[in-house]
């Protein structure tokens, strides 16, 4: 009888080191390397203001063999998003990727992993576009071709993420796990933000992407809310959020959290 052992990444997401008391309580307290890969599923820092983190940047680089970022929406405040590819991969060090719409294949003795990497912009029905602009900062602090984001552009990209998401999904790999920002689902949304309007710049239902496909798990973050690992067809869900420290947020942030793949 054969038996293959798991492959372990640790994970966290909403990190916010453009917050002082995010930054504060990250270098009093930083991330546990107990895993040598490491996954940061979005809004780790905007990308406009790296500069001012070269020390976290140097710590992760450090105290990890490898790690994934993904972009989430805070990357692109202060930014053009316009000028970023729809799909890319960057070093940000040489053990640093910075990468969307990518599948990184994770080589292993038990044979390759492939890691799925999305932010995912939701998608925002018409009837729900004045709010949000209204609420939701993204629409403030992002710009497109020299303009304030727009849902309209909200919506190519999210689907633009579908487009290389289900192609990905599909594929004949036995060991898949889907890294996003914002939530593929609305099962198990936090009780607090339940039937808020601008859900809809949070979270998408693509149930049955998981339904219909074989991925082993599925990390999220964005909307600041640690609940329990829970499953949607053969799919397991994930999420380790910081949060905002000045809220509290934090509290149930896991500074060593790992998944098996």
């Amino acid at each position: 009888m054969f038996s293959f052992s798991l492959m372990n990444f640790q994970f966290a997401s909403d990190l916010h080191l453009e917050f002082a008391q995010n930054k504060k309580k990250l270098s009093k307290k930083p991330i546990l390397p107990v895993q040598e890969n490491l996954i940061i599923a979005g809004d780790l820092m905007p990308l406009s203001a790296m500069d001012h983190h070269q020390d976290f940047l140097n710590y992760l680089s450090d105290h990890f063999k490898m790690t994934y970022w993904l972009p989430g929406n805070h990357e692109y405040y202060g930014s053009d998003l316009a000028a970023m590819p729809n799909s890319f991969e960057k070093s940000i060090r040489p053990n640093i990727l910075l990468l969307n719409n990518i599948v990184k294949e994770i080589p292993d003795t038990a044979g390759p992993i492939e890691l799925i990497f999305s932010t995912l912009w939701s998608y925002i029905p018409a009837h729900l576009t004045e709010i949000v602009v209204k609420r939701v900062q993204d629409f403030n602090q992002i710009q497109w071709n020299g303009c304030k984001l727009t849902p309209q552009v909200y919506n190519q990209l999210h689907q633009n993420a579908l487009d290389f998401l289900e192609p990905a999904l599909e594929s004949k790999s036995t060991r898949k796990m889907v890294i996003s920002h914002h939530i593929p689902s609305f099962l198990n949304y936090p009780k607090k933000h339940q039937n808020d309007p601008i859900n809809a710049c949070f979270a998408s239902n693509l149930d049955h992407f998981m339904q219909k496909t074989a991925q082993n798990a599925w990390i999220y973050g964005h909307h600041h809310m640690n609940i329990p690992p829970f499953m949607i067809g053969k799919t397991t869900l994930y999420t380790n959020q910081f949060g905002y420290a000045k809220m509290k947020e934090d509290a149930g942030f896991d500074r060593g959290a790992t998944i098996q793949v």
